[in-house]
């Protein structure tokens, strides 16, 4: 209450005037000076600032959208020829990377299946087996799997 008191005694104290301005005789020539600056954009040659790089942004803009495509590519071709690198596939052993592919989703009922409906006319190798495993294992995998004892014993 007394915090009430003290503010409305300092408020009190204040001067009731509009504390804001204008400038003496500011409008006397308001007028003329209006006309000069109007007359003055009339005449005024309008030159736009920075016209090359007006044109050119839109070309900076598709170089650079057709760089990150033709990375995008390179770098996804580097990767499969890579990936064809590591497992020894070359083009006539395409089909075999998309058939175990395919072998990957089929449930192991179904797989077995399959196996005893049809002939199998290849056997397979050590090396198909150790190709199939590096390519769908992890060493971590690999490495759990023969330390706790389940292969190998």
């Amino acid at each position: 209450m007394k915090d009430l008191e003290n503010t409305a005694s300092d408020l009190s104290g204040i001067k009731k005037e509009n504390p804001f301005r204008v400038p003496d005789n500011y409008f006397d020539d308001f007028s003329a000076r209006l006309q000069k600056r109007i007359d003055a954009e009339k005449t005024a040659v309008h030159t736009q600032k920075n016209s090359i790089v007006r044109y050119l942004k839109p070309v900076i803009g598709i170089a650079a959208g057709l760089t990150l495509i033709i990375s995008l590519t390179i770098w996804q071709n580097k990767k499969q020829s890579d990936l064809q690198a590591a497992s020894g596939l070359n083009g006539e052993n395409q089909e075999d990377l998309l058939l175990a592919g395919w072998v990957e989703r089929v449930d192991e009922n179904s797989f077995y299946n399959l196996i005893d409906e049809s002939k199998v006319s290849s056997q397979l190798n050590d090396d198909d087996l150790v190709n199939y495993v590096n390519i769908n294992s992890s060493d971590y995998e690999i490495y759990t799997e023969t330390s706790a004892g389940k292969i190998g014993k």
